[in-house]
C-alpha cells in the first residue's frame, strides 16, 4: 500500500471531480456523476483501485518533450514588375511591387 494517498473531491451541480494521488505517483483525475457528496464518497473506492491498476503500469506520466522548432520555409524574393502606380491627379504613388 502507498505510504500516502491524497484523495481530492469537488462537487459541481449533479457532478464530481474525484482526484487521486498516491507517494511517486501522477494524480488521476475521474469525474463521476453524483448529485451529492455520499454519491461523490461512494465512487471513491473505484476510483482508487482504478488509479492503482494505472500507476502498476505507469506511476509517473512521461515528460513532455516540446517539439523541434518548425524551420521556416525560404521565401523567393519578390521581382519587381516595373509597374507604376499613378493616381488620377498625377502624382506618383509607389506601390508595394516598385
Amino acid at each position: 500500500m502507498e505510504a500516502e494517498l491524497k484523495i481530492v473531491i469537488t462537487l459541481k451541480g449533479n457532478r464530481a471531480l474525484v482526484g487521486i494521488q498516491g507517494s511517486d505517483t501522477d494524480p488521476v483525475l475521474e469525474p463521476v456523476e453524483a448529485p451529492t457528496l455520499e454519491d461523490a464518497l461512494a465512487a471513491v473506492p473505484g476510483v482508487v483501485e482504478r488509479a492503482r491498476a494505472r500507476w502498476a503500469a505507469t506511476p509517473k506520466n512521461p515528460a513532455y518533450q516540446r517539439p523541434p522548432e518548425p524551420v521556416p520555409a525560404a521565401r523567393p524574393a519578390l521581382a519587381s514588375t516595373g509597374a507604376k502606380t499613378t493616381t488620377t491627379d498625377g502624382v506618383h504613388r509607389p506601390s508595394l511591387f516598385d
